[in-house]
């Protein structure tokens, strides 16, 4: 019995090479295409309807709007106002907000106004949620809030 000779021992067998690809098929010119790009395309189109309708609600409405945001404020506000605020420190605020909606109702805002108006109500809703509202914040809300009613437009 002779012993079988062994196979060199070095490199492992290579791989089978890929299969071919297949050729790629000619487009057919008398298909029609359909598919993703019709329903793209009418999503995008509904969405740009439904963003210049919201724009144009929201320019026609603003008034409304601003008018539903002060009275939201107003009353979350004198909620939280310390039980020592007086009548006529109450009074005096009540005033202010209605001459700031007088004013944005007749005059136009510029945006630093609407920045100051928003930073004064953040500012004391802030401290109203918090139950930190004391006279010292009424005085400084009521002041800030009569300087934006009697700020001229800059021109």
């Amino acid at each position: 019995m002779t012993p079988e000779p062994e196979e060199p021992r070095g490199l492992p067998p290579l791989p089978e090479p890929f299969p071919e690809q297949s050729p790629v098929r000619p487009r057919d010119p008398d298909r029609k295409r359909r598919g993703c790009l019709i329903a793209g395309l009418a999503g995008c189109g509904l969405l740009a309807l439904l963003l210049v309708v919201g724009l144009a609600v929201a320019l026609t409405q603003a008034d409304e709007l601003l008018g539903f945001v002060l009275d939201l404020s107003r009353e979350r506000i004198t909620e939280a106002l310390p039980e020592d605020a007086t009548s006529e420190e109450r009074n005096r605020l009540e005033r202010a907000f209605d001459s700031v909606h007088e004013r944005y109702r007749t005059r136009p805002a510029t945006p630093a106004d609407n920045r100051r108006l928003q930073m004064a109500l953040t500012d004391a809703l802030r401290r109203a949620e918090r139950e930190l509202l004391d006279r010292d914040d009424l005085r400084r809300l009521t002041e800030r809030l009569e300087r934006i009613a009697a700020s001229s437009p800059e021109v």
